[in-house]
């Protein structure tokens, strides 16, 4: 069986900015629209044979299961990789493995969300899970030049758009990319992503998928490149039918 570890927003799934006709809506929030699926991916997702799909995305467990799916997938990684979410709920010895990791470093992200509250690029911040935080900016120019000129000890600081995220070291996809290879494997695994947040998982992929070139150069030779005439989340479901046909033979 193929697996396939995919990022949500703005690689599978989209906000209503980069919406076109015949789009489906996935998810709402106090009644408005909120994110999309084109209508090949919604159409087609569900219908996926041998491939074990495993979303991994930063959004909190409350975001992530906001999301209405045409099939919902057996397994996710929320929090960043951080809880693993299954059949019966969140895996219990997962979620203490990441308390522990983020344990040590829980005063530095006190820390840290109480001097945001002074930082003028900083329009609001939030803890996600107890897990990490992160602070939202005006736009991604803002946001780099605030994540370049603020202390933030010893957390690892990541740039995504217009976020600024605030990780305790060891939490990132690519931990969790590894541990899921090892439960469900072994197998070919594809990976898709769109930002530097993923690049941990990205680069532990046979296939990785993504929509630009300058990620493509740091994931190495086993990255492909979506064409800028397409859209990105058509092309990852069209490079995961092609990887798993090839498997298949």
């Amino acid at each position: 069986m193929l697996l396939f570890l995919c990022d949500l927003d703005n690689t599978l799934i989209f906000s209503h900015r980069h919406r076109k006709p015949g789009d489906v809506c996935v998810e709402w929030l106090d009644g408005r629209e909120q994110s999309f699926m084109t209508a090949n991916v919604w159409e087609n997702l569900g219908r996926l044979e041998n491939v074990r799909l495993i979303p991994v995305t930063t959004r909190s467990v409350e975001q992530y299961r906001r999301i209405q799916w045409p099939k919902a997938p057996e397994w996710a990684a929320a929090a960043n990789g951080g809880i693993l979410l299954g059949p019966c709920g969140m895996d219990p010895a997962w979620l203490e493995a990441s308390q522990k990791l983020a344990e040590p470093y829980q005063d530095d992200l006190a820390r840290t969300e109480a001097a945001l509250s002074s930082e003028a690029w900083c329009l609001r911040r939030k803890m996600v899970d107890g897990l990490y935080l992160f602070a939202v900016s005006e736009n991604q120019e803002t946001a780099e030049t605030g994540a370049n000129n603020f202390q933030a000890g010893p957390l690892t600081v990541s740039v995504s758009g217009r976020k600024v995220y605030f990780f305790p070291p060891g939490l990132h996809k690519g931990a969790a990319a590894a541990v899921l290879r090892e439960r469900f494997g072994p197998c070919r695994m594809v990976c898709a992503g769109d930002s530097s947040l993923d690049l941990p998982m990205l680069a532990l992929a046979d296939i990785a998928l993504t929509p630009s070139l300058e990620l493509a150069r740091q994931c190495g030779e086993n990255a492909r490149v979506c064409p800028e005439s397409r859209r990105f989340s058509d092309f990852v479901l069209e490079e995961v039918l092609r990887a798993r046909a090839f498997s298949e033979i």
